[in-house]
């Protein structure tokens, strides 16, 4: 391995924020041909350190980095969906002829040949809006190419952040197989990921980073013994017990339609955790939206603590006032407000019960609430008044969750709570989750993380083509038979 050429390293690299240093002398090298994972618990400093890569943040004093050329590939794949993938891939950088006239047939033979690379086979003129979620994610690797090759680097860095968050199975074997022909052409990769079961598959070594250390770099090493590293304890039990449902049906649902989902209809009693899942474009990540009037309902009829209703009557508001409440999978865009505090974002729905003569917030009651959510729901850090910004993505989702448990939602809707979020405050959301059921709430779970659902449900709705064609009980559900229901043509 010393005689492979290094394409990324690192010596000495730290970074303090406000007096707080949050990366310590971080010390790593990674070569070419190489895929190095990236893994610790929020707020480990994993994206302190790609920002740091990107020039997005300058490191501490004494830092040494050598990097020749780099692209990175985010989560969110920072794509324009009206747009097609040649405009996308090729918008600041287009080859003009006489007159500043573009030469569209030279860009498109360009653009192909990445596509051809990233193993897409789709016209540069085709816009990205209408692409599958797995497209839009290779789209974003041929653009990292693209990038990389007006450098002229032989043996490019490749960063990818969570890349495998949105894709089903299949796209990601896909990307897997294509990051691993990229790595035998000799390109370096660093692949961040919480998903530890994909690290140990696709990485030839993995990088562990604990409270802002480089604690270990190793490889061959089983989940169990990586996650031990990652939380510096012996590893818990990932679920918690759930509660067991009875009682009558605290919500009935009847032919909701609306988007890609078509006439679903089932009863959920107080205590129950209710699985949706499925392919992309099936309806099941519909669900959640529908039912509390953040999408707009076609048709269907709710039945809810006693309350009839159109669900085409639903909006947000009257949901938010009914006891519905809904934890979006876009956090950054529809989950909160980066810009305001903590305690801003916290107590925003439920801020009428901090008000009085509906006009002067009693802040003191405010802040007093939101310290109390903040100490329950181990955020880090601990402080109210920080921008929701600032923390890490799964203090962010922490805070999130606090801000709908304090107001003791009767139905809370979750559309992938654990995207992007470490083992750690994984295991802090379901407990969480669990005790919102023992207290008496329906809990409705729309992901694709098959594990989760089948350890955590009374049962499961399976979705094809925006209907539900089955329903797995508890007593029949495996992360296994789940899979396999949803992967059914």
């Amino acid at each position: 391995m010393d005689e492979v050429e290094a394409v990324l390293e690192l010596a000495g690299v730290s970074k303090t924020f406000d007096g707080v240093r949050v990366l310590h002398d971080v010390t790593l090298t990674v070569r070419a041909g190489e895929i190095l994972g990236l893994i610790g618990e929020n707020g480990s400093g994993k994206s302190t350190l790609i920002k740091i890569l990107s020039g997005y943040h300058s490191p501490d004093p004494g830092a040494r980095i050598e990097l020749d050329a780099a692209s990175f590939i985010h989560q969110d794949l920072a794509l324009v969906p009206s747009m097609t993938v040649l405009e996308n891939l090729r918008i600041a950088r287009f080859d003009t002829g006489f007159g500043w006239r573009i030469r569209w047939s030279a860009e498109r033979a360009r653009v192909g040949r990445f596509l051809k690379q990233v193993g897409l086979d789709v016209h540069p003129d085709t816009r990205v809006g209408d692409l599958s979620v797995t497209e839009q994610a290779l789209v974003a690797m041929a653009r990292g190419l693209a990038d990389i090759e007006e450098t002229g680097s032989s043996h490019p860095l490749l960063v990818l952040d969570e890349p495998t968050a949105y894709l089903p199975n299949d796209g990601v074997r896909r990307l897997f197989g294509v990051l691993r022909d990229l790595a035998a052409d000799g390109a370096a990769i660093v692949f961040v990921s919480h998903r530890l079961d994909e690290v140990r598959e696709l990485c030839d070594r993995v990088a562990v980073l604990r409270g802002g250390d480089l604690v270990a770099v190793v490889s061959d090493q089983s989940e169990k013994e990586l996650l031990r590293l990652m939380l510096g304890r012996p590893v818990e039990e990932l679920y918690p017990d759930t509660p067991s449902p009875e009682g009558e049906p605290l919500l009935s649902v009847d032919g909701l339609s609306g988007g890609t989902l078509a006439d679903l209809s089932f009863t959920a009693r107080p205590g129950e955790i209710i699985g949706f899942a499925g392919l992309p474009g099936s309806g099941y990540d519909e669900v959640p939206y529908l039912l509390t009037g953040a999408r707009p309902a076609g048709g269907g009829r709710v039945r809810f603590d006693g309350q009839e209703l159109a669900a085409a009557t639903l909006r947000p508001r009257s949901a938010i006032r009914l006891g519905l409440a809904l934890l979006p999978a876009d956090r950054a865009h529809t989950g909160c407000a980066p810009a305001l505090t903590v305690r801003e974002n916290m107590t925003l729905p439920t801020l009428p019960a901090f008000t009085r003569f509906r006009a002067v917030v009693n802040q003191r009651r405010e802040r007093r609430a939101a310290l109390e959510q903040v100490e329950r729901f181990a955020v880090v850090p601990r402080r109210t008044e920080t921008a929701l910004r600032y923390l890490s993505g799964g203090n962010q989702q922490k805070v999130l969750l606090a801000k709908w448990m304090l107001g003791q939602p009767k139905v809370l809707a979750l559309h992938e709570p654990t995207q992007g979020v470490d083992v750690g405050a994984k295991r802090e959301i379901f407990a969480h989750l669990s005790d919102a059921a023992a207290a008496g709430a329906v809990v409705l779970l729309s992901t694709v993380e098959h594990e989760d659902l089948a350890h955590l449900c009374s049962r499961v709705h399976v979705f094809h083509g925006g209907r539900c064609r089955r329903v797995i009980e508890q007593a029949d559900l495996t992360p296994g038979r789940l899979a396999e229901a949803v992967y059914a043509s």
